[in-house]
């Protein structure tokens, strides 16, 4: 979402027809909410009691389960907002909120993307090393820094270019003005090109020294491998047209003349990229509940019809089988 504002004329002084996405964003919106709340929630009762095993990792995951959730319960006042033609009816410190906790919640997201990636890399890479960080604590502490890192830039961002102002369109404006196209390139750039370079690398490494380890059975290397796969075609496909589209937006702004025609020509397209940044919530609990070797025991135990939904012969009774502790390069 971009700048901020106004009644129509002020804040969109180009004129786009917000008719266009006044019906498909609200429609992929309704459907995101709908099947994301459920499916984010499910998870996280088996990732908290799999936190008894001391793995560092359900932290991570939980924490990411937590940001597609606060995404997620945006949803129904963008569903509004949208659907009325970009016509924000909840106040200002309300328009800025869910602002700032929308944005927040995906660059969250990505960032512990990040960290799952790292986990696994020097669970495999150095596992004797990573010992000396695979303490609960350190993970939350961790997950603390990570929030907190997120969160106060785009605040103070927030305060800067977005001025508290009586109009009815909410944190967007068009044409978009020089210091919001910049702090938006720089954004682009901090929360997708390199954290894909990021996860890219290591998923290279990691399957370099996974290669070489005969101590771990082909099933659990299949698993490490699909989950970094799965990682880089997540922000591939997901996060990669909003990230695309917006770059070519905002470097188009700063050299195509007239910007009114560059905006009204990018407009759908973009909007649809922001939508998919949702459809995120939907495939990271399939990710990490069924790539993971103790996420699929767990949901046997405590979410068996979840495990019948992989085996035709499981059944939908709860196994009465105590918890063990994975290892720490179990995928």
């Amino acid at each position: 979402m971009e700048g901020t504002l106004n009644d129509s004329m002020v804040g969109n002084a180009c004129g786009i027809d917000f008719t266009q996405d006044s019906v498909f964003l609200p429609v992929l919106y309704g459907i995101f909410f709908s099947v994301g709340t459920p499916m984010n929630l499910l998870p996280l009762f088996g990732l908290y009691r799999l936190l008894k095993s001391q793995n560092v990792l359900p932290v991570f995951v939980i924490n990411l389960l937590l940001a597609d959730l606060i995404q997620l319960l945006t949803l129904p006042l963008w569903i509004d907002y949208y659907a009325r033609e970009h016509s924000w009816r909840f106040g200002l410190q309300g328009c800025q909120l869910m602002g700032l906790a929308f944005y927040i919640s995906v660059y969250a997201g990505i960032f512990f993307m990040c960290i799952i990636a790292l986990e696994r890399y020097l669970a495999i890479t150095r596992p004797l090393k990573f010992q000396n960080y695979r303490h609960l604590k350190f993970a939350w502490l961790a997950a603390l820094a990570v929030w907190v890192l997120i969160a106060v830039p785009p605040s103070v961002a927030f305060n800067k270019l977005f001025p508290k102002q009586n109009y009815t369109m909410c944190v967007e404006r068009y044409p978009s003005e020089g210091n919001f196209i910049t702090y938006r390139l720089i954004t682009l750039l901090l929360s997708f090109i390199l954290p894909l370079g990021f996860i890219a690398g290591l998923h290279r490494q990691t399957l370099r020294s996974l290669m070489a380890i005969n101590s771990l059975l082909s099933e659990e290397k299949r698993r490490i491998r699909g989950l970094l796969t799965l990682l880089v075609a997540i922000f591939v496909t997901v996060l990669g047209p909003y990230h695309f589209i917006g770059c070519v937006k905002y470097l188009g702004l700063l050299i195509y003349r007239p910007v009114c025609d560059w905006e009204k020509a990018l407009f759908v397209p973009y909007q649809l990229g922001r939508a998919l940044l949702s459809l995120n919530s939907l495939l990271d609990p399939v990710l990490y509940i069924f790539l993971r070797s103790d996420f699929q025991a767990l949901a046997g135990r405590y979410m068996p019809c979840f495990g019948a939904l992989r085996s035709p012969n499981a059944s939908c009774v709860k196994s009465e089988q105590p918890e063990r502790p994975t290892n720490s390069t179990q995928a």
